[in-house]
């Protein structure tokens, strides 16, 4: 039976989740004050679709402005313009998961270049068969970046009774939830639209033992070391006690890395170039695909592979009024993705203080997943 909460309202005291009906019609009660004494949202006979823009309600009002009748992405503009004010232009990552980025991805984790999905999923089966030796009954799994949820379903089991999918595209989140549901009826979904890489506060009434995943090396997405944040954000949503199982990517020949970053198929480019089609709907700019190119290599002083969109001529675009020059031959960074030693992992996970409990490989050693744990 699914259940939703709004994940982003401070401090829902009570939920009961009741009925569902043949249609489907699913029935939610939040009882209880928010912290600043507003009523909590009192619903009933929603309908699965309609709970999901519900969970979005309270980030929308931080994310999104309605301007002359269209949506503004506020942080998407905002983070823009900080990039694109700097001499080397980035656009965070993140930002590539609007619903044709994400199904763009989906592209890329079947291809045979691209070992990562197909690498991790094999570690996870082995998981999956460890999982009620390695936990009691009774848990919540809380998914940073779910995507489309594919690979949890391999780990869920009657142990788990709530899965929050925490996710920065809507419409993905909408659509997996649905999705799942249709697999695991009994299970309770509770997702939210949100900016996981930040603190998210968790509903309070879900399983005692609650276990992260922060799967598909995305813990080497980040710009600037940022990784060591989202792992405190992480271990601060999660609280005392739970664990947070994260895929990485190891440091391998730069053959296979290269290849994995830029098919011959060419959906590593258009996921990529799609970011122009993003800033074009955001912004209302006129930049054409045809004036860049993605490239990509590997950073061996970094350990590395970035990824890059070049300017084929001198454009402008306006951002928030601000006039932004892209030189002819210029590049923007849109993608990184840093690769780990068994060594440097086990350092940040460390320093950000969660304890190394366990990891498995695959049979090359390509990749790893470890389990953390959160005193």
């Amino acid at each position: 039976m699914p259940v939703a909460d709004n994940l982003t309202i401070d401090d829902i005291k009570d939920f009961q989740p009741q009925k569902v009906n043949k249609k489907k019609t699913v029935y939610v009660r939040h009882q209880g004050m928010t912290k600043n004494n507003s009523p909590t949202i009192k619903t009933k006979g929603l309908r699965i679709k309609e709970l999901f823009k519900l969970n979005s309600d309270e980030f929308k009002k931080k994310e999104e402005s309605r301007v002359g009748g269209r949506i503004k992405k506020i942080s998407f503009i905002n983070e823009l313009l900080i990039e694109f004010s700097k001499k080397n232009k980035k656009i965070p990552s993140k930002f590539h998961y609007d619903l044709k980025g994400s199904k763009y991805f989906e592209k890329i984790t079947t291809t045979k270049e691209y070992y990562v999905t197909r690498t991790e999923k094999e570690i996870l089966k082995k998981i999956a068969h460890q999982i009620n030796l390695i936990f009691h009954n009774n848990l919540t799994f809380i998914e940073f970046g779910s995507g489309s949820a594919e690979k949890i379903s391999i780990l869920l089991n009657d142990q788990v009774k709530f899965y929050v999918p925490l996710d920065i595209s809507f419409d993905f989140i909408n659509k997996s939830s649905k999705q799942l549901f249709k697999s695991f009826p009994k299970l309770k979904i509770l997702p939210t639209y949100c900016d996981y890489t930040k603190f998210i506060r968790l509903p309070k009434n879900i399983s005692k033992t609650k276990v992260g995943f922060f799967l598909g090396s995305s813990i080497g997405n980040f710009y600037n070391k940022k990784e060591k944040e989202f792992l405190k954000n992480a271990k601060k949503t999660l609280g005392n006690n739970s664990f947070l199982f994260v895929g990485v990517d190891l440091i391998k020949e730069t053959k296979i890395l290269e290849k994995a970053y830029n098919d011959p198929g060419g959906f590593a480019a258009r996921f990529n170039l799609n970011l122009i089609n993003r800033i074009n709907n955001e912004l209302k700019t006129k930049l054409k695909i045809r004036d860049f190119k993605y490239i990509s290599h590997f950073n061996k002083k970094i350990n590395a592979v970035e990824g890059f969109l070049l300017s084929m001529k001198n454009q402008e675009l306006f951002i928030n009024k601000k006039k932004i020059f892209i030189k002819k031959g210029e590049k923007i960074q849109t993608e990184i993705s840093n690769k780990f030693t068994l060594t440097s992992f086990k350092k940040l996970a460390s320093s950000s203080g969660w304890k190394v409990k366990k990891y498995w490989f695959d049979k090359k050693k390509f990749y790893t997943i470890f389990l953390l744990y959160a005193k």
